[in-house]
């Protein structure tokens, strides 16, 4: 009983005063920013066969420059670390992502431009799951 009564008022003072805690805060924090499995479009995609390679790329977009137009064979995993990029695909539709924002693109996303439309330079973090041989993006005409 005796035992009962610490554990009820240990409780207790833990919701009086929230910072005492029974264990420890962890100095690792795991967030997980994005999660997707469909493209921008709402289509799924396919990973492509072959061995496979993962790829990690920067890409920084000077204020008023445009990535011209071309496609990917491989579905990518986008991050906005800075600044702000639109994606105008060649039927006309556009999407704006800013800092923070995250998307996927794929063999099924048309073909498109990526331009800079914010006031600075942008920073994106380009995740892509691909295979030997297979490149990242091809030029359009």
């Amino acid at each position: 009983m005796i035992k009962n009564l610490f554990i009820a008022l240990a409780f207790a003072l833990m919701l009086i005063n929230p910072s005492i805690s029974i264990a420890a805060e962890s100095p690792v924090d795991v967030q997980e920013i994005f999660t997707s499995s469909e493209n921008i479009d709402g289509d799924n995609f396919k990973y492509p066969k072959g061995k496979a390679e993962m790829r990690l790329i920067r890409v920084e977009v000077e204020n008023g420059a445009t990535i011209p137009m071309h496609s990917h064979p491989v579905p990518l995993l986008g991050h906005i670390e800075s600044g702000e990029l639109t994606l105008a695909e060649k039927t006309g539709i556009s999407k704006t992502f800013k800092e923070g924002d995250s998307f996927v693109l794929s063999a099924n996303t048309p073909a498109h431009t990526m331009a800079n439309s914010g006031d600075s330079s942008a920073v994106m973090w380009v995740a892509v799951a691909s295979a030997e041989g297979v490149p990242t993006l091809n030029p359009e005409e």
